[in-house]
């Protein structure tokens, strides 16, 4: 098990905006605009007339998604914070 999955298994299989934002240490607001973006993986119900939409956000899929995408320094590649 890794430290992602530890901080992950704490919450539902189905995540709430709120607690999207709790999980990836971010305001509301934020877990809002990434979501509209596309930047987190998430299906988009409703949103008609009225505007409104909601969001089904799947914690395994979130999780999938920031290790799909971890920002890590290939073999070779020194990073520049480090040097």
């Amino acid at each position: 098990m890794t430290r992602l999955d530890d901080l992950f298994d704490r919450f539902p299989e189905h995540l709430s905006v709120e607690q999207l934002a709790q999980v990836l240490g971010v305001t509301k607001p934020t877990a809002y605009r990434w979501l509209q973006q596309g930047d987190i993986p998430a299906y988009k119900v409703g949103g008609g007339v009225s505007g409104r939409a909601n969001w089904v956000i799947v914690r395994d899929e979130v999780r999938d998604h920031l290790i799909a995408n971890r920002n890590t320094t290939g073999a070779g590649e020194v990073d520049q914070d480090q040097e």
